[in-house]
């Protein structure tokens, strides 16, 4: 159990905590065309983003909201989020269950939600648009209630450019990080390729970080020697241990049974040979059963003797003939 616990450590990271905002396009062009917002899955498991919140509502007013309800009740975070969903409808989403073909988002690829204000247009359809020339909140939460992630698109952004994620920068954003916006995030106009808008795309990396990271910290891989060389021998310790403990169990468990054949017949015999012979009663009956088992029959020769008749019809020669028909004149 414990082995399982520690296995399953890894598995708590990934989640979906790890969907991402990736980019924000909040007017397309100057004829206001609809804005959308680019989320990414940046885990390597699937998930199901149905039951999650988007909002525009900044988070103290989200938080002191929640506070409030929940000091005074025993509601959950979630239950909060679904009636602030009831009470403002035109400021928080919450992904609908029953589209799951759509709302299970791949392994390492991204979603688009069309910041249209017609939520009856489709499951991917927010209550809310995105205002040009203004600063836009856009925050994403969990189905219990946290916080997964949050920008500000600031309202320097021009229409027809998006506010994405860098392809050099980290991914994902953690909360926590305390990096500046910044630099985690850059303006996107179509002019080249660097600065290309690919909506439902994510943006491809060219570096990996984690490479990148281990290879400074281990420049020359000595350590990753160690560590590849450690688990290597770690596993053939371990079955040689589970081997050999095998092997003990499976003698333990073979000589048992042996012990229990051979009990009841040295017990047999013990009560014979503390009583010495057995009593004339006994004994007689013993050679009375041996003489009638061996004089049951008769003495015989063994050979059979088989004595012919006369007369038989089996030896009649004229039965052997075909009888011919008479014919009558």
């Amino acid at each position: 159990m414990l082995l399982c616990a520690i296995l399953a450590l890894p598995t708590l990271a990934q989640g979906r905590k790890n969907v991402r905002i990736n980019e924000v396009m909040v007017q397309q062009d100057s004829t206001g065309g609809n804005g959308w917002i680019e989320f990414y899955n940046s885990s390597y498991g699937t998930n199901a983003v149905e039951k999650m919140f988007i909002t525009t509502l900044p988070r103290d007013i989200i938080t002191n909201y929640i506070k409030a309800v929940t000091d005074t009740s025993n509601k959950k975070p979630n239950q909060v989020l679904l009636e602030l969903c009831a009470e403002r409808p035109l400021d928080i989403y919450e992904i609908p269950r029953g589209d799951e073909r759509n709302t299970k988002i791949a392994p390492r690829t991204h979603f688009v939600m069309e910041a249209d204000g017609n939520p009856k247009a489709g499951t991917f359809h927010l209550p809310f648009v995105l205002k040009a020339g203004q600063d836009n909140y856009i925050a994403l939460y969990d189905v219990n209630g946290d916080l997964v992630d949050d920008v500000t698109v600031p309202a320097s952004l021009q229409i027809g450019q998006t506010y994405a994620i860098k392809a050099e920068g980290r991914l994902p954003r953690v909360l926590d990080d305390n990096i500046p916006a910044d630099s985690l995030w850059t303006v996107k106009d179509n002019s080249s390729i660097e600065t290309a808008i690919t909506k439902g795309n994510f943006n491809v990396r060219e570096v990996n970080e984690n490479i990148e990271a281990f290879h400074v910290k281990d420049p020359n891989g000595f350590w990753i020697a160690i560590l590849a060389m450690s688990v290597v021998f770690a596993a053939l310790a371990i079955l040689y241990i589970c081997f050999k403990l095998f092997g003990i169990v499976s003698k333990r468990s073979g000589k048992e049974p042996e012990a229990a054949a051979e009990a009841p017949v040295a017990h047999a015999a013990s009560p014979v040979a503390a009583s010495g012979d057995l009593d004339g009663e006994k004994m007689a009956a013993i050679c009375f059963a041996l003489y009638q088992h061996l004089n049951a029959h008769d003495q015989e020769s063994g050979v059979l003797t088989l004595t012919p008749r006369d007369g038989s019809a089996w030896a009649g020669k004229n039965n052997l003939m075909r009888t011919l028909p008479v014919i009558k004149k």
